[in-house]
């Protein structure tokens, strides 16, 4: 299984390095629609997180940094923000921008699925858009997505929030092959193998496709 994971691991820092060398710092680079569709989806994560109780947050698979830019633009006050991506130009690009700044001091290029996790880095974890590529006959998508969680949920003392595509498409958008639509029902069960404290939103608009996000509560 390791031997696979490395391979989808190896094909997804190509897919991103491609992306970066063709646009550079752009949302597009990311996967990303559109920068709007970028802070509505960012916004709508933040909505469910208390930051009276949380002041460390861990972002996975970071990109640029841009959610702390949404978080500085919104005056949330962080003690300290850590940026983990798999792929290195990403983490080097976010390194540059966020050069100087106290609370963004701590970008790296992190593996979940390989890396060998065991201490709790932030008081939330936050993994958007991680999970939505259809891994097809190279890996069973579920298996994938429950093994990214549960090490993420590891990584965290209080929260983490995924995001995934639904499987209730939004007519008239195209279903994409190159993309995978998890079930809502199926991942709200797993997540409570996890902890029983878990909220299931899936009544925001769709961005353009339908999307939905656990927020796990230890």
């Amino acid at each position: 299984m390791s031997d696979i994971i490395s391979e989808i691991s190896k094909n997804m820092i190509e897919r991103y390095s491609n992306r970066y060398n063709k646009m550079g710092y752009d949302v597009k680079t990311l996967g990303w629609g559109t920068s709007d569709q970028q802070t509505f989806r960012f916004n709508e994560a933040l909505k469910g997180i208390d930051f009276m109780n949380i002041k460390t947050v861990l972002d996975i698979g970071c990109g640029f940094g841009d959610l702390l830019a949404i978080m500085i633009s919104k005056s949330i006050q962080l003690n300290k923000y850590t940026g983990w991506d798999i792929n290195p130009d990403l983490i080097k690009e976010a390194q540059k921008i966020w050069k100087g700044n106290k609370v963004a001091n701590e970008f790296k290029v992190v593996n979940i699925a390989e890396a060998n996790l065991e201490n709790e880095v932030a008081d939330a974890g936050i993994m958007l858009g991680v999970l939505n590529l259809n891994l097809k006959e190279k890996f069973d998508n579920y298996a994938y997505s429950e093994l990214f969680i549960k090490k993420a949920f590891g990584c965290v003392k209080k929260l983490l929030v995924v995001d995934f595509l639904s499987e209730e498409i939004t007519a008239p958008y195209p279903k994409e092959d190159f993309v995978f639509y998890h079930n809502p029902a199926r991942m709200l069960e797993f997540a409570f193998t996890l902890t029983p404290n878990v909220v299931l939103k899936h009544n925001y608009q769709p961005i353009p496709q339908k999307e939905f996000m656990l927020y796990l509560y230890k």
